[in-house]
């Protein structure tokens, strides 16, 4: 392998756009100023490995110039610092491997010392041989452990049962699903979170975006809000009784459009050009329809976020927006777009990696837009995005696929935005954005909907074809509600066709909840078959469960949700943030990093799904039903020796006539075999 360098000029200005077409305009890597180390773990043709890093390390920081900021974004980098975001400090970093998790670095702030500071020590350092204990020390100097500028919080409006939290609790009819909400409501306690005054004192000390309220992690490597996952905390929330705490979530949204004219993925710098999901219109519509929020809160927030809501949906039509032309028609709908052409530096080394195949600057930049769309859409990352479902990780085109959820969930942001309007007596606002929504309506069943399939498909730009495969995503016109002038995708009729296709009675067959996709996984994609994501459990049993001729035949994929979650956190004490479709109760896997625990929709989920039927489900089960592994995997020894008994029973009783095992082997033959105890 070889060290990959950019070479340099003397000004930022001496990068060449290059013209993509549908992509926009991307820098030229190979000509850019910021010389940079493109690759880890490498070496240098022949040359040693020490005496390369020593070479080229001198090269880089000579020739490193640090642009503004706007230069900086204009280039396709995330952000404009120097050190979260680009530069010689991001590179070394991870060049020595120094974490196992290339987020551990860019959530770390630094040790009470400014960037200008810890940049020129850096290149001061850089004049020498370069090592990794040096950089160890120069992170040890420099930079405080990753989330030690947070704090934990217990949100104010957190009760006991007995207080009166957790409304919800004395409607449900299973005891042991009782004793289950009290866990999942006591989670709240480890995952609200607030800053320290640092945070607001000295912001470019930090990757963190402040916002003026507390909030709801995920868990585990994710320490900072996140746009789409807090759809599901925040019906969690409203579940536990917490309506000021679900409130100040949304109002820390306003603030990020204020600040971005969008939400970000997450809030941190590094993702500032990408956003998630819109799903904040979705969460104020829970927020204002939930019986647990006082009346007269209602009207007051959709009178506050009302503008805000307008503002995030301009962004959407200005920067991801596509036209379609289908028999005679034109059809508008939209597309993941992830606004950098530069590494994620939260996957830094894995970017830099995966690119490294590339022999030209322009793939390069392709590559990165593509990767940073897929994070944009929440499936970082699937097969759904590749060129083919069997295609390697570098073919992705996240920007050439129009995506059924994104279109379904403006859909909705268009459909509440009139609805919203109306409320507060913009006549003719509401009209217009009902009229949008129904012509996103149309152009999703005209592009999207396959009727032989009697189900939605993505829609591929470069063949002007619809997508092969199934995925769970595609479900989500029927959770958004999303009619067209001629469909009501609630309908009963409707409905019926739906459960009867190939596609649901495929997906809703596994004992550990429906998977992703019907495809087997590659090591890059965990939002592939057999991962099982929470967010989509509730969509598609929410999306039939809210017409009550079919809710019925929902209440099964509910109890096996319910109780892969419930079986996976009595053997493990954990929630995951996904789990494995295949074996109730056991976490997913794949992706670029460890399963997570928490798990904020996880959780969620959960409560939403006790709220919806708090009379149906049991937490009761006969391990004969589900996959025997669902019981975890540490117990697979004993009820193999279960499996066993009938047929050894014979020789076991002539053995134990003749009296040659002693008791202790005795005891170890006939011990019970250990299940789950609810």
């Amino acid at each position: 392998m070889k060290f990959i360098l950019r070479r340099c000029g003397d000004s930022e200005d001496q990068c060449p756009v290059l013209d993509i077409g549908r992509s926009g305009p991307v820098t030229a890597l190979a000509n850019c100023p910021l010389a940079s180390l493109q690759h880890a773990r490498m070496v240098c043709g022949s040359i040693p490995f020490s005496l390369g890093l020593v070479v080229l390390f001198k090269f880089v920081l000579v020739s490193v110039v640090l642009a503004n900021a706007s230069d900086a974004i204009n280039h396709g980098y995330p952000c404009s610092s120097p050190i979260y975001c680009r530069g010689a400090i991001l590179d070394a970093v991870h060049s020595f491997n120094i974490f196992e998790d290339s987020k551990q670095f860019v959530d770390k702030p630094l040790n009470n010392r400014s960037v200008d500071q810890v940049v020129k020590e850096f290149q001061e350092l850089s004049q020498h041989t370069m090592t990794e204990d040096i950089i160890r020390e120069f992170l040890s100097r420099n930079f405080l452990p990753a989330g030690s500028e947070l704090h934990e919080h217990l949100p104010p409006d957190w009760k006991t049962v007995e207080q009166g939290g957790l409304p919800v609790y004395h409607q449900i009819r299973d005891d042991g699903l009782k004793k289950f909400s009290v866990a999942v409501h006591e989670k709240w306690h480890k995952l609200g979170r607030s800053f320290s005054s640092s945070v607001f004192d000295y912001p470019e000390q930090h990757s963190l975006v402040a916002v003026p309220y507390p909030f709801i992690i995920p868990g585990g490597r994710f320490r900072e809000i996140y746009y789409w996952d807090s759809l599901w905390v925040i019906q969690g929330l409203l579940v536990s009784g917490m309506d000021q705490t679900a409130r100040s979530m949304i109002m820390n949204f306003i603030e990020l459009i204020k600040r971005f004219g969008h939400i970000p993925n997450g809030s941190r710098v590094y993702y500032r050009k990408r956003s998630q999901p819109p799903i904040l219109a979705l969460a104020v519509e829970a927020y204002t329809k939930h019986p647990n929020v006082p009346a007269h809160d209602k009207q007051s927030l959709i009178e506050l976020v009302l503008p805000f809501l307008e503002k995030e949906h301009d962004y959407w039509m200005r920067r991801h927006k596509v036209v379609i032309a289908k028999d005679g028609k034109k059809y508008l709908l939209n597309v993941y777009k992830g606004g950098q052409s530069q590494p994620r530096p939260e996957s830094y080394w894995e970017d830099v990696t995966n690119a490294a195949s590339f022999n030209n600057s322009h793939s390069k930049s392709l590559f990165y837009q593509n990767v940073a769309a897929a994070a944009e859409s929440g499936w970082d990352f699937s097969s759904r995005w590749l060129d083919t479902a069997t295609s390697a990780f570098t073919t992705i085109r996240t920007q050439e696929i129009v995506p059924v959820d994104l279109n379904a969930y403006l859909c909705a942001q268009e459909t509440l935005l009139g609805h919203f309007n109306e409320l507060i007596g913009n006549r003719n606002a509401a009209m217009k954005f009902r009229e949008k929504a129904l012509d996103r309506g149309d152009a999703i069943e005209a592009l999207l909907w396959n009727d032989s399939l009697k189900m939605w498909r993505d829609f591929d730009l470069r063949h002007d074809r619809q997508r092969e495969h199934f995925y769970i995503s595609h479900v989500t016109p029927l959770y958004t509600r999303c009619n067209s002038r001629k469909t009501n995708v609630t309908a009963t009729d409707f409905l019926r066709k739906l459960l009867a296709s190939n596609d649901i009675q495929k997906v809703t067959a596994y004992p550990g909840g429906f998977p992703a996709s019907l495809i087997a996984a590659a090591p890059c994609c965990q939002w592939d078959f057999p991962n099982a994501w929470p967010p989509h459990q509730l969509m598609l049993i929410e999306g039939f469960a809210q017409n009550w001729d079919v809710r019925a035949e929902v209440v099964p994929w509910a109890q096996k949700w319910m109780l892969a979650v419930l079986i996976g956190y009595q053997t493990s004490g954990y929630f995951y943030e996904k789990y494995d479709a295949t074996v109730a109760g056991k976490y997913g896997g794949g992706g670029e990093y460890k399963v997570q625990e928490g798990f904020g929709w996880t959780n969620g989920g959960i409560l939403r799904l006790l709220e919806l039927f708090p009379t149906d489900l049991t937490s009761q089960y006969r391990p004969a039903s589900l996959h025997p592994a669902g019981l975890h995997q540490r117990f697979s020894t004993s009820l193999l020796l279960w499996c066993l008994i009938p047929l050894t029973l014979p020789v076991m009783l002539f053995v134990f006539r003749k009296a040659i095992f002693t008791h202790k082997c005795f005891k170890l033959l006939f011990r019970k075999s250990t299940y789950v105890k609810l």
